[in-house]
């Protein structure tokens, strides 16, 4: 029979034992800590994160709201105006004004006349104006314009009450240069060319809408895209930003021709069909008399910062240069060079590289628009 263990000893392996369960409990809780603290800042990390977005977010939203809410303001001013121009076009009670057109007969609502601001068929047709002519017995009033152009603008104003920017209507080629005949009287802008330098020209000039620079020596003539309109006086004007010539002879000129130069023309000034004024010089030309070239000063030189500015008379065929705003003289075309001279462009000479000059067309000389026009 085997002897047994003494208390005692058993009493201190259980002691052993509930200690190191102890010990072991112990770093499992501190385990478990440092789980939870390890949580607790990955959460505060995640809060601040998670915060930092949502500021974000909501400055963007704010953004957007803002610029939407200009956009829509704008929207808002864009129909206001557009609700102005439609109570123009299309009056609450419309006021008719019938007209007798060289035998044809409209009826127009007078606002549709007035259609075009500074137009000599708005001002006639004002309500101030149209108070003071007295129509006719069958209460027309008449106008003793081309039947064909006038009912092109009418057609045209017509369709402006559906369309604000509607096209102009096709003109016929035998019409066109009366159109532009009323268009330029009557100050008709949407019928009236916008002229400009001529982009095919054939030379080393540097043209950028219309300002020219001279790139190579030589003479380099450039012209207008369009010739001079023949309804009223038309003025057109040079400002010269740059000229290295300018303490030379000549080196600049300007001024008109019955054509576009073209071929060997290009590059002098002795041009035929033209008018010219040559910076230093003078009046270079075969179709006006030595008498009539004497008229205009001459040595003026085209310096920096000048400008020269040529007025043409259609009604005396005469042509008067300004320097620097001032009139220097003009002369007159001669009468047996009238027919090869219908047509006149403005022209344009360089000479010298450097050389740039600004062209400016339709300028505040301009002439008056035609009365008496119409008639009870």
């Amino acid at each position: 029979r085997p002897a047994k263990a003494p208390a005692g000893l058993r009493a201190v392996d259980s002691d052993a034992q509930m200690e190191s369960s102890f010990r072991r409990l112990l770093a499992a809780i501190e385990a478990e800590r440092e789980d939870i603290r390890g949580s607790w800042s990955q959460l505060q990390d995640d809060r601040e994160s998670t915060i930092a977005e949502l500021e974000e977010l909501r400055a963007q939203t704010e953004d957007w709201c803002a610029a939407e809410k200009a956009k829509i303001d704008a929207e808002w001013r864009r129909l206001d105006r557009l609700s102005e121009k439609m109570a123009d076009i299309w009056p609450k009670k419309f006021d008719l004004v019938k007209i007798n057109c060289s035998g044809t007969i409209y009826e127009v609502p007078r606002a549709t006349l007035c259609g075009i601001d500074g137009s000599y068929l708005a001002l006639l047709f004002s309500e101030e104006n149209v108070q003071q002519i007295q129509p006719d017995a069958d209460g027309c009033y008449y106008l003793d314009i081309n039947p064909h152009c006038f009912s092109l603008i009418i057609e045209y104003l017509l369709n402006r009450r559906l369309r604000i920017d509607a096209p102009l209507p096709v003109i016929p080629k035998i019409q066109q240069l009366n159109m532009e005949l009323l268009a330029e009287a009557w100050n008709l802008k949407p019928f009236l060319k916008e002229n400009t330098i001529n982009t095919l020209h054939g030379t080393s000039l540097h043209v950028n809408h219309n300002t020219v620079q001279a790139t190579h020596p030589g003479w380099q003539v450039i012209s207008a895209l369009y010739p001079m309109p023949l309804a009223n006086p038309y003025y057109f004007e040079v400002k010269v930003m740059k000229n290295p010539a300018s303490g030379s002879s000549g080196g600049l000129a300007l001024g008109v021709m019955g054509h576009v130069p073209q071929g060997p023309e290009i590059h002098t000034i002795r041009l035929p069909n033209a008018v010219m004024y040559n910076s230093n010089n003078g009046i270079l030309s075969e179709v006006v008399d030595q008498a009539e070239r004497d008229k205009v000063t001459k040595g003026v030189v085209l310096t920096d910062g000048t400008t020269m500015g040529v007025r043409h008379d259609p009604a005396s065929r005469s042509l008067e240069f300004f320097y620097n705003g001032d009139s220097i003289g003009s002369v007159k075309i001669k009468d047996d060079a009238l027919d090869r001279m219908r047509e006149l462009f403005p022209v344009f000479a360089l000479y010298v590289p450097g050389q740039v000059i600004q062209v400016e067309f339709r300028t505040s000389m301009k002439a008056s628009l035609s009365d008496g026009m119409a008639r009870g």
